[in-house]
């Protein structure tokens, strides 16, 4: 009888131990493959430079998807992810994947967002909010492929979603894959034609593909739609005085330097076009405040040139940031 219960509590305890073995440790498969980091954005006979935010509507955060953020394992310890993410994604007793990679994006840290929200698509692959922020974080760390491959299944998951629409014209036009940013933007915009962010990405699509008129027009729209997008504003004022418009350009250049005095690729353009209709005065003090704010390849030569040749010399508008 002893002999009984001693077997007994041997086949008790090695079955709890099974048990605390198995949920210990979830692994996580294979990340999202991409060789989007060695592309370059440069686009011939331009110089590029840094884009603030544009048409930013608010924050991602997990209450704009209600219960998205509520997907992740909440194991304590999670194995080795395999591939360029490396080490060891760790969990507390109540955390998410979601959430930390949320965290850690709204921190500025997007390759350990990337890490985590990786996990959470992994687990959750139905789940459009996870997919959306690992496109952006992806992008951040200019994992330009991985990022078009995760914002193509974001748009996949919720078309609706003009944001995303928007985002991945964003990326698409950063990566020099102009035709499908327009038709990314077109969708967009088909969705919702009052959103100004779409308006400006299919203005730099059709820019970067050489049709100047009808990237002016998608620039006036987004304009028209929210006159606070400085970035729109910027990218008219650029557009015109690419087609020798200088005069013209001016009260549109004046207003983004307005709406965003911090820019330096703003507060050269503004130069350009005071130089352009003979301020110089005015000029000498834009690129000044070009140099200081930075952000301006240009701006310090413009600034001790004034009088020579300056069709080379015009800050691009570049790649913008993500709309939220």
């Amino acid at each position: 009888m002893n002999g009984s219960r001693s077997g007994k509590l041997i086949v008790s305890c090695l079955g709890a131990a099974i048990v605390v073995a198995a949920v210990a440790v979830v692994w996580i498969g294979p990340e999202l493959k991409g060789t989007g980091a060695e592309k370059g954005s440069t686009v011939s006979g331009l110089v590029p430079a840094k884009f603030g935010p544009d048409g930013v509507a608010g924050p991602v955060t997990s209450q704009d998807a209600p219960g998205q953020a509520q997907g992740g394992a909440q194991s304590a310890i999670v194995g080795p992810v395999p591939g360029s993410i490396t080490g060891s994604l760790v969990l507390q007793k109540g955390e998410t994947y979601y959430g930390k990679g949320e965290a850690f994006f709204k921190d500025g840290d997007f390759t350990s967002a990337s890490r985590y929200l990786v996990a959470e698509v992994q687990q959750h692959p139905d789940r459009f909010y996870p997919s959306y922020l690992l496109g952006i974080s992806l992008w951040k760390e200019g994992k330009r492929d991985e990022a078009i491959a995760s914002l193509t299944s974001a748009v996949s998951l919720d078309p609706d979603a003009v944001k995303a629409r928007v985002n991945l014209g964003r990326v698409l036009n950063d990566d020099g894959r102009f035709e499908e940013a327009l038709e990314a933007a077109d969708g967009a915009i088909s969705i919702d034609p009052g959103s100004s962010p779409a308006h400006n990405v299919r203005g730099r699509a059709l820019l970067n593909l050489g049709r100047r008129d009808e990237a002016i027009e998608s620039f006036k729209s987004a304009i028209e739609k929210a006159p606070a997008n400085a970035y729109a504003q910027n990218n008219l004022g650029y557009t015109l005085i690419k087609e020798g418009r200088f005069a013209e350009a001016l009260p549109y250049l004046e207003e983004a330097v307005r709406l965003h005095p911090e820019v330096g690729t703003f507060q050269n353009n503004l130069g350009m076009g005071y130089e352009r209709t003979g301020q110089v005065d005015k000029a000498k003090a834009a690129y000044a405040k070009a140099v200081q704010a930075g952000g301006s390849d240009f701006a310090e030569r413009n600034l001790t040139r004034l009088g020579g040749a300056v069709d080379d010399a015009i800050a691009v508008p570049p790649g913008e940031e993500e709309s939220k």
